[in-house]
Formats: C-alpha cells, sequence, structure tokens
C-alpha cells in the first residue's frame, strides 16, 4: 500500500459523470435491475432527445425542444434545410449546457419524406468530440 504523497497512484475506476436509464427498460441478467447508459452515450442520448422533442409537450416548459418534426410537412430546400440548423442550434445552445456545438448537417430525402441529421459536438466534462445521427421521418 502507498503512503500518502509517495508519488505512487492506484489504478482509477472509470470515472462515470452522467448516467441515464436505458430505453428499452430490459434488466441486466445478473443484478436484475434496469440497465443504465454512461458518459458519452448518455449525452449523445440527451442531445437527440431534445432536438426530437415537440415544443408544448413538456409540462411546466412549453418551450423546451427542437421542434424539428414540424419541418417535415414543409417543402425541402436550403432554406428549409437553414431552418433546421438554426432550430437545432438554438435549442441546443439554450438547453443542453454539456456540450459545445460544433457543426449541424441537415441532408433532406424530399422523395422518402425524411430528414437525416448528424450533430457534432464537444462534450465539456471530457474535452471529447463527439457526434449523434439520426433520420427523422415523417410517418403516413
Amino acid at each position: 500500500m502507498a503512503a500518502y504523497g509517495s508519488g505512487a497512484t492506484s489504478p482509477r475506476r472509470k470515472e462515470i459523470i452522467y448516467r441515464d436509464l436505458g430505453l428499452s427498460f430490459a434488466a441486466h441478467p445478473i443484478t436484475k435491475k434496469v440497465k443504465v447508459v454512461e458518459n458519452e452515450e448518455a449525452i449523445k442520448r440527451a442531445v437527440k432527445n431534445l432536438v426530437l422533442t415537440n415544443k408544448g409537450e413538456r409540462f411546466y416548459n412549453p418551450l423546451y425542444g427542437g421542434n424539428v418534426t414540424a419541418f417535415l410537412f414543409e417543402n425541402f430546400d436550403f432554406t428549409t434545410e437553414f431552418d433546421i440548423k438554426k432550430s437545432i442550434t438554438n435549442t441546443i445552445n439554450t438547453y443542453e449546457p454539456r456540450v459545445n456545438l460544433r457543426e449541424v448537417r441537415v441532408k433532406a430525402n424530399p422523395d422518402g419524406n425524411s430528414m437525416e441529421v448528424t450533430i457534432i459536438f464537444n462534450i465539456l466534462a471530457t474535452n471529447r468530440i463527439s457526434e449523434t445521427n439520426f433520420t427523422i421521418e415523417r410517418v403516413r
């Protein structure tokens, strides 16, 4: 056992900064507890959920959310893509203090009534660059 101040270091456990419940709510096979996601995966999920939340869905916070699904019913053109990027940028900068947004990419697919969204951000606590990708599509 190393004495305090001797310069010897003990192996550090992986530090868990952020934790969130798994969306499947499936039980862990051994512990029988609900599975959780941690750190980078938890933040990726939070960013995606924030963007996909429609304004008015959260009680007592009606302005929360990206409201991007409303753009699915617009004609896809350069202006619509710009408006989507602006909405996502404003939403993340306002409601997600754990990240520093670097880039938002939106690729419209008018024939499939969908949009492919890529959000690249820097996680402030770990200084790691991460990205999340998802597709938003209109259900008929």
